[in-house]
């Protein structure tokens, strides 16, 4: 074992590849050593991407359950929208705001097409 271990030392090939690798290591810039530290450590054990893995799951999973939540929650009804939150109707098919191009103009005509046709 000690003289395996000798040879192993001495090997020319396993000093030229660990020359080569210190070598491309100190031409990486400082963001590039960052990404390779963190990437080595992250995938460097089967534990670490076993946790990655479901770390990156549940992140997946917390932002659909939360699209959904939000998709189909009744703040998303038009109506009740429009009551609660007047200033924003005008993102789902309101009345115009009077700054936006137009505004005044196009409010005036919704308005009266409103009267004309007597729905509110």
């Amino acid at each position: 074992a000690l003289e395996q271990r000798y040879e192993a030392s001495v090997d020319p090939f396993r000093q030229f590849s660990r020359a080569e690798r210190q070598r491309k290591y100190n031409e990486m810039s400082p963001m590039e050593k960052i990404v390779f530290i963190v990437a080595k450590t992250t995938l460097g054990s089967k534990e670490m991407r076993t946790a990655l893995f479901f770390y990156v799951l549940a992140m997946h999973l917390l932002v659909f359950s939360t699209t959904y939540h939000w998709s189909h929650s009744s703040a998303c009804d038009l109506n009740s929208f429009r009551e609660g939150h007047d200033a924003l109707a005008h993102f789902h098919g309101g009345v115009p705001l009077p700054e936006t191009p137009g505004g005044i103009a196009a409010a005036a005509n919704a308005a009266a097409a409103v009267a004309a046709n007597g729905t509110g």
